[in-house]
């Protein structure tokens, strides 16, 4: 069997796990979480939008996001105590320890009715709707937020991920380039910028914006300027990021490298080595490659898509009893797939 065969297959397999997976929900409201797809070897940086902030109301409740309503436009003051009053127990209901989000939902729709111009409810909708992967609805949310108030700029963030889970790509790069305009040293931001570009197979500019984000994160240690950041996972993503995009440019000795340097940055992540070993076996680098998928299993035991991969390079050296070996395991892992690595194998 010719190695293109196998590469088709390895390509395919490989590009399977670098779409977006399911949102994980911050268990602290404010600080968030990553987003990882199937083995995290490709993904947008998530943080669970902050409430929205709370100017004045009996209970004391604040946010820590500002946002607030258009220039000009002012609502009465016992509406406005009101207004802050719906916002504060729709922030309540979905940073309770079990959200609420039917009745936050209700308070945030109330403030909108109330005082239709105030960016801030539709951000607290935007907000409720993202936690629940509700992201057509988050969308015409933030949107509408925006549209109000253009400088609102935590709103930018979520609509872009938002956006991103909906697979359109050219409007979340939109998104996400304006946000640049507002903060133009959010690593954060370049790396999903860079992720967006190579969903939709600009991997120049993808290469560029990932590369900037390593850049603003610092080669020497040092943390990422707002503090709360896991700055060493999420200059890992960048590094993967970066790696997909060499990867789609066909410069898989770089690619190779960034996959290492993300490998290295977090040891402990499967998805590093396994998108390595995709490139290291387009490389042609058969030996490398199998180290890495042996890595992967070992982080990962029952990954049976890491069993297919690994027999390939096997397969390539000519090893093929070690091939066979791992279709015997992948036999009880997922039989259809161990079925496709016989007849490739076979072939």
């Amino acid at each position: 069997m010719s190695k293109s065969y196998f590469g088709t297959l390895l390509i395919i397999l490989g590009f399977v796990f670098a779409h977006p997976a399911v949102l994980v929900r911050a268990q602290d409201p404010g600080e968030g979480s990553i987003v990882r797809d199937l083995t995290g070897g490709a993904a947008l940086i998530f943080r669970a939008p902050a409430n929205p902030a709370v100017h004045d109301t009996s209970s004391g409740s604040r946010g820590n996001v500002g946002g607030g309503k258009v220039g000009g436009h002012r609502t009465p003051k016992a509406a406005a105590g009101q207004q802050d009053q719906m916002i504060a127990r729709g922030n309540a209901a979905r940073s309770a320890a079990n959200p609420r989000y039917a009745e936050a939902e209700q308070q945030y729709q109330l403030a909108a009715k109330l005082d239709p111009e105030d960016a801030r409810a539709f951000v607290g909708l935007g907000n409720v709707f993202v936690d629940q992967g509700r992201f057509a609805e988050a969308v015409v949310a933030y949107q509408q937020a925006i549209k109000l108030n253009p400088n609102y700029q935590a709103a930018y963030m979520p609509l872009g991920f938002a956006l991103a889970r909906l697979n359109k790509y050219p409007e979340a790069i939109s998104v996400y380039q304006e946000a640049l305009k507002q903060d133009p040293e959010n690593p954060e931001v370049y790396n999903n910028l860079g992720f967006a570009y190579n969903q939709s197979e600009r991997y120049s500019e993808a290469m560029e914006a990932c590369q900037r984000a390593i850049r603003l994160l610092g080669e020497n240690g040092e943390a990422y300027k707002q503090g709360v950041q896991q700055r060493n996972e999420v200059l890992s993503y960048a590094y993967k990021n970066l790696g997909n995009a060499y990867n789609g440019l066909k410069r898989y000795d770089e690619a190779a490298t960034a996959l290492k340097k993300s490998s290295e940055i977090e040891p402990t992540n499967a998805a590093a080595h396994f998108n390595l070993g995709l490139t290291l076996y387009n490389a042609g680098r058969y030996s490398e490659a199998i180290e890495s998928y042996k890595q992967v299993i070992k982080l990962r035991p029952n990954l049976a898509q890491a069993y297919f991969n690994l027999a390939l390079p096997y397969y390539a050296i000519n090893d093929k009893p070690a091939a066979m070996a791992q279709y015997e395991t992948l036999k009880g892992l997922d039989a259809e797939l161990a079925k496709q690595l016989y007849d490739a194998i076979k072939r």
